[in-house]
């Protein structure tokens, strides 16, 4: 425990402070529930901060006349009393009591720093809370049987490094570069010492400061930890070398510059992509900012640095692909990846988020993020998957349209549309799929075959509406034609598969159509080749 006078300018920043999930603060009349309450939140979480001696926004006082602590250090005994007695088991914390130059007369504040820990905490009341955002939150049953099943486990984070000592963590430039901004106003050896970044015994310092503030980990971490940034001029599931767009890139230096440099560098290969669009023109590929942000942040802060391996960054030419080394954490599944959070790496974490403009504001929000972010640039939601000992986020360049629409508006402005076409717009990757989708616009009189073009060069185009009015539209279409309007309507909104169901209901009906005369006769649209071969297939499709 320790007592300190700061600036008021430090002073200040610590009561404008915005709560957070790292960061809380509470008058001096909380009683010890409250304490227990936040401490147990943070102790059961990922660790954070809080302080007692701060009035609410919502007081009549503004400004540093919110600074009213205690009137003497005994007074604080209840905080003591709280976190060392009340809770079980006593949550692993350090105190820091703190006054404010010029203005001591306002009392004391209470400084808290509350560590993430193996135990679940429960209050004196005997109930678990844990921190979400801004709020703390109490959980029960099933919930707490999940937080237990994922407590336990020491994070390789807290490994102590081998040949990395706290005279060397104190002399990096980015811890310095930190520091500037950090309040209170603390030296680098205070800092390391109190944030537990090193054995106060040995002086070895810990992985998780190797990370963040190392001019190059890779060089004092035992573990393979940097990020390789590759192009592939392809869209196949499985690149080969041939494919390789030059020599791929390694990004290494502190967590907070390596997070930055990616984005940057993987935003200016995708930008170099270009892509058919609905529209017939080819333009550079564009995601929203925030969707690489989020998961490039995502795979730096809470990947397992216990596997030997780099992030892997794939730039191809329907997607991007990141691939973050070892498998989800804690009770963390495919299913419950948007609504429940763990964190591997606690420590990076949180004071990863102490920086002034930090890559992980939005603590928990970030793969809900990219998909709602991939949703409002109508492409296609995100994939999550395990691959191997990899957690996997493929982003894909696909409109979020339905193909059926995609066809359509490309042919708009272009007057045919091939496979190979519609299958680079709609990025499906089946020739026969691709086909599906002509068959079903087809059927519903929207499209038909190019006369003269077959096999390798076959290629569609718009039914014109005075083709249809003249009664030169083959006969499924005709009939369709005098259907009722909904009926067409309900019609395109079917799938090929909703299509085929239709059709096989319908069997009887196609095969008399296909013992007809006319099916051996010349086909209407002028291709040459018979009805049966040409749109007698529509009975078929």
């Amino acid at each position: 425990m320790e007592r300190r006078t700061i600036p008021a300018a430090d002073a200040l920043a610590l009561v404008e402070r915005e709560e957070s999930h790292f960061w809380d603060h509470k008058s001096v009349r909380s009683k010890g529930a409250v304490v227990q309450k936040i401490a147990a939140g943070l102790a059961n979480s990922d660790g954070g901060e809080f302080i007692v001696g701060i009035e609410d926004r919502g007081s009549q006082v503004a400004g540093l006349d919110r600074w009213q602590g205690y009137q003497a250090i005994e007074d604080a005994n209840l905080v003591l009393e709280a976190l060392a007695r009340d809770l079980n088991p006593p949550a692993p914390y350090s105190i820091e009591y703190l006054s404010v130059q010029g203005r001591e007369n306002q009392g004391i504040a209470c400084l808290v720093t509350i560590r993430k820990s193996e135990s679940v905490h429960y209050t004196a009341d005997q109930k678990v809370y844990v921190r979400r955002g801004a709020a703390t939150m109490a959980i029960s049953g099933q919930a707490v049987t999940d937080l237990t099943l994922a407590k336990g486990a020491r994070s390789y984070e807290d490994q102590l490094l081998a040949d990395y000592y706290k005279e060397d963590l104190v002399e990096e430039e980015e811890l310095a570069f930190f520091l500037r901004s950090f309040s209170p106003a603390t030296s680098p050896d205070d800092f390391v010492r109190k944030q537990r970044l090193i054995d106060r015994s040995s002086g070895a310092v810990r992985v998780s400061a190797g990370i963040l503030y190392a001019e190059a980990p890779p060089a004092v971490v035992p573990k393979r930890c940097a990020v390789k940034v590759a192009r592939y001029n392809t869209k196949e599931k499985e690149p080969r070398r041939e494919h390789l767009g030059g020599t791929p890139l390694t990004i290494e230096g502190p967590a907070r510059a390596v997070i930055n440099q990616t984005i940057a560098e993987v935003t200016a290969l995708i930008e170099s992509v270009s892509v058919l669009m609905p529209s017939g023109e080819m333009a550079p590929v564009q995601y929203p900012p925030e969707v690489l942000k989020e998961t490039i942040v995502n795979a730096v802060i809470h990947r397992d640095y216990n596997v030997s391996d780099d992030i892997l960054v794939y730039v191809f030419d329907n997607r991007v692909e990141v691939r973050s080394p070892g498998t989800l954490p804690g009770n963390m599944t495919l299913d419950n990846l948007l609504s429940e959070r763990f964190s591997r790496n606690p420590t990076i974490v949180r004071l990863l988020n102490k920086y002034p403009d930090p890559p992980n504001k939005d603590i928990g929000e970030g793969l809900r993020t990219v998909v709602a972010k991939m949703a409002e640039a109508r492409l296609q939601a995100p994939e999550f998957a395990l691959e191997g000992n990899y957690f996997v986020v493929n982003l894909g360049h696909t409109p979020l349209a339905r193909p059926h629409e995609i066809v359509m508006e490309f042919l708009d402005s272009h007057d045919e549309i091939t496979n190979s076409i519609g299958r680079s717009l709609t990025g499906i990757s089946s020739e026969n799929s691709m086909k599906d989708v002509f068959y079903a616009l087809r059927n519903v009189g929207k499209i038909e075959m190019v006369p003269g073009k077959r096999g390798n060069r076959s290629a569609w185009r718009k039914v014109l509406a005075a083709d249809s009015e003249s009664g030169n539209a083959p006969p499924e279409v005709a009939e369709r034609s005098s259907a009722p309007a909904e009926a067409s309507l309900e019609s395109e909104l079917l799938s090929p598969g909703d299509l085929r169901s239709r059709q096989h209901v319908k069997r009887f009906r196609s095969k008399r159509l296909r013992t007809t005369a006319a099916r051996n006769q010349p086909c209407h649209c002028g291709s040459g080749a018979k009805f049966k071969r040409c749109h007698g297939q529509a009975g078929r499709a």
